[in-house]
């Protein structure tokens, strides 16, 4: 069984990489242009924050100020992918990915997958501020199909309470026809558990589905959520953080297709579109008291709203591609175009301060000689025609001028000149089983659309 589920997974990867790599005129590295989509924050640590890239991870133990590169092959991710990351009061980084949960303890040095989560495809994970040691995620994947046709799928909840040493099932078990898409808890009822799925991914015009639960995950009330045509499902973009009843919902569409940003002040039972958008919603932010709204996208720029009556007003042009609110300010990710890949507003959004250039980053994350990062992203793996990787991926990110090779606590290997490696985060598409082709198509769809369903934690 395990290497029937590693198979389908493969598959969506391996297709998913090639189909993106394929339609972009501008592929770099793994098939995409480089780009932050997320930041979090450490909620013990107030110079800590991560900043999700499509290239790893960027991180910065000075709130901001320097930054240090953290390459895919050592998060342990096989493809396209945009993991929801959570960082622990014991400053343990958590992130879902397509082959299970993986975890660090030395905050980037070394990733593992939690062993219980292995073999599975994570698609999200979540906590709650008053208990922040326990972690949620959620699985879902495929599972299989009828005579007739009928497509079924595997999803389930997990959760850990001891820095993802392990992962137990919680909850009930979800309709085999929804395939899983985010899960959110509320700040204000620990009870509270808010979960969204698509029945017919894929399809020409497919169903979204909002479950709630009163009651910690033994029972849902399940409510329709109408797409419109282009809208592929619906994605919690969150809970008002003193009213566990107010829930916020964007729909997910292509990136030449209008999305919706719906609210529900029942708990799910009904929701209200209050903006519209020209293209997929990318960022979402409240302010720590749920009276202010910040929303954004590539196209729309920076919109904010008084929760009071959602009267939306432009704040910024910037080309929006997450949005997070902090302690110091609002923080967003963007490119260069906009004048930064991350930054910070201390005026609600009409000005950013730049917390990052591309090539600002000083090269790879500083580990020991024999961890996993200095390893894969110092040195390029252990084969003896290793090329270290941050060179060639200074060069894809445009920065030709000077090559840091970054701070090195143990004394890293000296750079070389590109020799067309592919920054040591690429993917090789494996070739199709006979199970495997059955349901390529449709892990294809859905491995796509994964890839931007949450903008920030």
């Amino acid at each position: 069984m395990t290497s029937f589920k590693a198979a389908k997974r493969a598959v969506a990867i391996g297709l998913t990489s090639a189909l993106l790599a394929f339609s972009s005129s501008e592929a770099r590295a793994n098939g995409r242009f480089p780009e932050s989509n997320g930041i979090f924050f450490a909620p013990s640590d107030p110079n800590l924050v991560l900043l999700r890239v499509t290239f790893g991870l960027m991180l910065s133990h000075d709130r901001g100020a320097t930054w240090d590169w953290v390459c895919e092959r050592s998060i342990g991710l096989a493809g396209i992918e945009d993991p929801m990351f959570n960082i622990t009061p014991a400053g343990t980084f958590l992130g879902s990915t397509f082959s299970g949960v993986t975890v660090s303890r030395d905050q980037g040095c070394s990733f593992d997958f939690s062993p219980n989560t292995k073999d599975y495809v994570f698609i999200d994970l979540t906590s709650r501020p008053s208990e922040a040691q326990r972690v949620v995620a959620f699985a879902s994947s495929y599972d299989g199909q009828d005579e007739a046709g009928a497509i079924f799928f595997n999803s389930a909840l997990y959760e850990t309470t001891d820095e993802g040493v392990t992962f137990t099932k919680f909850g009930a078990t979800f309709d085999p026809t929804i395939l899983g898409e985010t899960v959110d808890l509320t700040p204000s009822d620990p009870d509270r558990v808010y979960v969204t799925g698509v029945r017919g991914p894929g399809e020409t015009q497919p169903s979204g589905v909002f479950l709630t639960s009163h009651d910690r995950g033994k029972t849902y009330e399940e409510t329709p959520i109408a797409l419109v045509p282009g809208e592929k499902a619906p994605y919690i973009a969150g809970v008002d953080p003193t009213n566990a009843d107010r829930v916020y919902v964007r729909t997910y569409t292509a990136v030449d297709r209008p999305s919706r940003l719906l609210v529900s002040d029942d708990a799910g039972k009904t929701f209200r579109v209050i903006f519209t958008a020209q293209t997929s919603l990318a960022g979402f932010a409240l302010s720590p008291d749920g009276k202010k709204i910040w929303v954004g996208s590539m196209l729309d720029g920076l919109h904010y709203a008084s929760t009071t009556d959602f009267a939306f007003e432009p704040r910024s042009r910037a080309e929006i591609s997450c949005l997070a609110y902090a302690s110091d300010g609002l923080w967003a990710c963007s490119n260069e175009k906009s004048g930064f890949v991350a930054g910070r507003s201390n005026d609600e959004g009409h000005t950013f301060e730049t917390k990052l250039h591309f090539c600002d980053a000083r090269g790879p994350l500083g580990c020991a000689v024999g961890s996993v990062t200095h390893t894969e992203c110092h040195l390029g793996g252990t084969s003896s025609n290793r090329v270290p990787p941050w060179p060639p991926q200074r060069a894809l990110l445009g920065c030709n001028a000077g090559l840091d090779a970054g701070p090195d606590a143990a004394g890293g290997e000296p750079p070389v000149d590109p020799g067309g490696d592919d920054g040591g985060c690429s993917f090789a598409a494996p070739s199709a089983s006979p199970v495997a082709a059955a349901i390529a198509s449709l892990f294809a769809i859905v491995a796509i659309a994964r890839r931007r369903r949450r903008a920030s934690s």
